[in-house]
């Protein structure tokens, strides 16, 4: 039997990438000792206010428009750091300079601090621009030196943890086919779509395989090999199927690219001819798991083999027909889903990413949504179940809607075992749910995730428990899942 779970236990929280200061630099702190008793707060916020408002003003009049002025040069839209539009006119000037005032207007009457205003709350509606924003904030993980390694081009699978998986690896291909749908990077350039996908598919052609032909379980970004650490905990002929069929997903997808259509087939259906892995060995195994699996996870991974292999077609359809063949049990208020394995994570995975997908993917997404707004409305706490690492432990999770014997909202460990952590609150699943169904329940839920995790300089933030906690850092999972969102709601919100 395989198992379609995804085992991840070696995922860890770390602190955040310190940028351009080594982490035991000192200088900023002992600038703050110096000036620690010189003015009061309230002193130092209006002194600081007034240089504000002063320059602001002073740069409205130096940028007003002159007699003869030459037209403004365009800034580029589709660079590999996303451009604003330059502000070519008076009133784009003074509504820039006015956002600032009113900022400094907040610091004024509330102290010392201002509320943290995110994207969501602070827009009039849920549109395109909100989510062409939010794009933006995603993809920031995956700048070199963030989130991808700047040498090999290979991602990391979260802040602090250098190394991934294939499944890592299909998350990376699909927020790159996302982002050039986007206009987040250009096809061509320095670290373009083209480029990075070249680094993708050259280390896919001549990676390090395992004695029986497969890949290892992990590998190392910055280098490219096998990471050894972690590899030799699982036996030297190991196949991860599930991070396997997720990486499928991802190269099918890309196949839409002419370019890449051959190499990418050469590396899936004829790899025994090219000193690759035979992947068709693993296709019967998985036309006998379908008989009987009843796991969202399995749906997810063989239809990325069914991409490839069409005869597992069936095989995926005959997953769903299981699932919506088992008993029914009541999860939350009258809301009831099927006995089976349910979450959030392959679940929008699926939805978001799978060509001609099955339309009873997206009722199942519905019957879980339905779920999760029914427990708040009984309870008063946001839920968005999913799969992530936790912070109090280091261990990897699972959040589970329903299992097969009857349990609902249920969390485990990588040992299978139920943990006694607070559920986690993800907040990729949370956008998921806002990017379909654009509900008070999902603003709400994505609002009180901005308020209480970092500001996305590098990508969004984990998520925060149900007991308030943020689960600080960013990860590839996360900014993956949330650029699909954005790219479902901009194709079907023209």
């Amino acid at each position: 039997m395989v198992n379609f779970q995804k085992i991840c236990v070696l995922h860890r929280i770390a602190r955040p990438i310190k940028h351009n200061k080594g982490v035991d630099d000192t200088s900023n702190k002992g600038f703050n000792r110096l000036h620690a008793g010189g003015f009061s707060k309230r002193t130092k916020i209006f002194m600081t206010s007034g240089i504000i408002i002063t320059v602001a003003i002073l740069a409205f009049f130096i940028f007003l428009p002159r007699d003869n002025q030459s037209p403004p040069m365009e800034a580029p839209v589709n660079g590999t750091n996303p451009t604003q539009p330059p502000n070519d006119n008076q009133k784009d000037l003074f509504e820039g300079i006015k956002d600032v005032l009113d900022n400094i207007k907040g610091v004024i009457s509330e102290g010392s601090t201002t509320k943290k205003i995110g994207v969501i709350e602070s827009a009039h509606e849920i549109d395109d621009k909100t989510w062409q924003t939010i794009a933006t904030f995603a993809w920031r993980y995956y700048e070199p030196g963030v989130g991808v390694d700047g040498n090999t081009g290979i991602p990391w699978s979260g802040t602090g943890s250098p190394c991934i998986t294939d499944w890592d690896l299909g998350v990376y291909i699909q927020a790159t086919i996302d982002a050039e749908n986007l206009g987040l990077i250009n096809r061509t350039g320095t670290w373009g779509f083209n480029e990075r996908i070249n680094k993708v598919l050259d280390w896919l052609e001549t990676r390090e395989l395992n004695n029986a032909g497969y890949p290892y379980w992990f590998y190392r970004s910055d280098t490219g090999e096998n990471w050894h650490e972690n590899s030799d905990k699982v036996p030297d002929d190991y196949v991860d199927i599930a991070d396997t069929g997720r990486l499928f997903v991802a190269l099918n997808n890309l196949r839409e690219y002419p370019e890449y259509t051959s190499r990418i087939n050469n590396i899936v259906l004829h790899g025994q001819y090219y000193n690759r892995t035979n992947y068709a060995n693993i296709v019967p195994t998985l036309k006998d798991q379908a008989e009987t699996d009843t796991n969202i996870y399995a749906y997810y991974i063989i239809s990325g083999f069914a991409a490839f292999w069409p005869e597992l077609k069936t095989a995926s359809t005959k997953i769903l027909d299981n699932i919506f063949s088992s008993e029914y049990i009541t999860v939350s208020g009258d809301v009831t889903l099927p006995k089976t394995r349910i979450s959030g994570e392959p679940l929008l995975c699926a939805f978001f990413e799978i060509k001609n997908n099955d339309p009873r993917i997206a009722t199942l997404v519905n019957m879980t949504y339905s779920a999760h707004e029914a427990y708040y409305n009984i309870s008063g706490k946001f839920r968005a179940f999913g799969e992530g690492p936790t912070d109090t432990t280091g261990d990897w999770q699972w959040e589970w809607v329903v299992l097969p014997d009857g349990r609902t909202w249920t969390t485990l460990n990588s040992a299978q075992e139920t943990t006694n952590l607070p559920p986690m609150i993800y907040t990729k699943i949370a956008f998921g749910f806002l990017a379909i169904y654009n509900t008070n329940y999902t603003r709400n839920m994505c609002i009180y995730l901005e308020q209480n995790t970092q500001d996305p300089v590098y990508g969004f933030d984990h998520g925060v428990d149900e007991a308030g906690k943020a689960l600080q850092g960013q990860g590839i999972l996360t900014n993956g899942l949330i650029l699909s969102a954005a790219r479902y709601y901009l194709e079907n919100h023209p």
